[in-house]
């Protein structure tokens, strides 16, 4: 009966009904609590749902069960990153690179130092990978967002460049669907607009995914292809239209591009499935300052605020800082 209500479990954990999955996790463990595996899956469904301090207690089920574990010691650390909890994500993610060979504990070591704002230390650890793994990208990738941090614009686009020509290797010889995302993205980085285009278009052809339309949109855009970019977000959302992460980084990346009112709509769709979450509420804020309604702004920013004080409420999220809560708060000083 177990065994089913696991398979039952995973299935539709598959098809991405996440609810569902989480409830008959929750009933597979009440007899397999010892399952590690399990606790994670758990963890994973949740997550999609953006409760993540429930996700953060699955994964650390999971870790108490095999605390040497670095599968289950990185997705616990994930999981604290995802809160702010950037000290404790690092420790987690230096004990999981002492026990992997897997070069990416060692990245996460030197994100978490970067999201720190610790960005020589960050340098000196991406530079000793980086000569320990020279064909890696990502490692070129982290070093980029340092240099930048830094103020080191030559040195940044130096890295740029090495990530450039590491993954134009990689897409050459026999690339995956992500490896496309990750050429197109670095193309995108550089403001190659058609070239990303072509990129995530191949991506698209070996896997179609919300991301990958979502992804399309945004370069159309930038190639002032506005209609045709909405209609690769209108597609990524109908992929599975109940996402709520998913909703609110489409919402995130239609703000960064400026189509504000586009981006209201979809921090809407997603509060209409979690109205308490308080980053969707102040993204919403944000949009209306933007478009010069300040006194709508005012009203979606108290509600942001109310919405992360509402603790007892287990998906209830704090309103994290960030660039769009700082121009809240200086604009809508009393």
């Amino acid at each position: 009966m177990s065994v089913a209500v696991l398979k039952d479990a995973q299935e539709k954990a598959a098809s991405r009904e996440y609810e569902a999955a989480e409830n008959l996790f929750r009933e597979y463990l009440k007899e397999n609590e010892t399952d590690a595996s399990a606790w994670a899956e758990l963890g994973y469904v949740l997550f999609k749902q953006q409760k993540l301090y429930e996700s953060g207690d699955a994964y650390a089920a999971a870790y108490d069960l095999e605390p040497e574990n670095p599968k289950y010691i990185s997705l616990l650390a994930n999981a604290l990153a995802e809160l702010h909890q950037f000290e404790e994500a690092k420790l987690l993610f230096e004990k999981a690179s002492a026990l992997s060979d897997n070069p990416r504990c060692h990245i996460r070591v030197g994100d978490m130092l970067g999201m720190m704002q610790k960005f020589d230390e960050a340098l000196v650890l991406y530079s000793l990978l980086a000569s320990d793994h020279p064909e890696n990208p990502s490692i070129q990738n982290r070093m980029v967002r340092v240099y930048e941090a830094l103020g080191r614009p030559a040195d940044a686009a130096a890295a740029l460049a090495r990530e450039m020509e590491l993954r134009e290797k990689i897409v050459q010889e026999a690339p995956t669907a992500k490896d496309w995302l990750l050429y197109a993205d670095t193309k995108a980085r550089m403001a190659l607009w058609a070239d990303a285009e072509a990129a995530f278009r191949s991506a698209l052809a070996l896997e179609e995914t919300a991301e990958t339309h979502m992804r399309i949109g945004a370069v159309l855009v930038m190639q002032n292809k506005t209609e045709e970019g909405l209609a690769e977000f209108a597609k990524a959302a109908a992929f599975d239209p109940e996402d709520f992460a998913f909703l609110l980084m489409q919402a995130d990346v239609l703000t960064r591009l400026e189509l504000y009112e586009e981006s209201i709509h979809y921090y809407s769709k997603a509060l209409e499935l979690r109205s308490v979450h308080a980053d969707a509420w102040a993204g919403i804020a944000y949009d209306l300052l933007k478009m010069g309604k300040t006194a709508d702004a005012k009203a979606f920013f108290e509600m942001a605020k109310a919405s992360s004080s509402i603790r007892e409420l287990p998906w209830a999220d704090k309103l994290h800082k960030s660039e769009k809560t700082k121009a809240l708060d200086e604009a809508l000083k009393e």
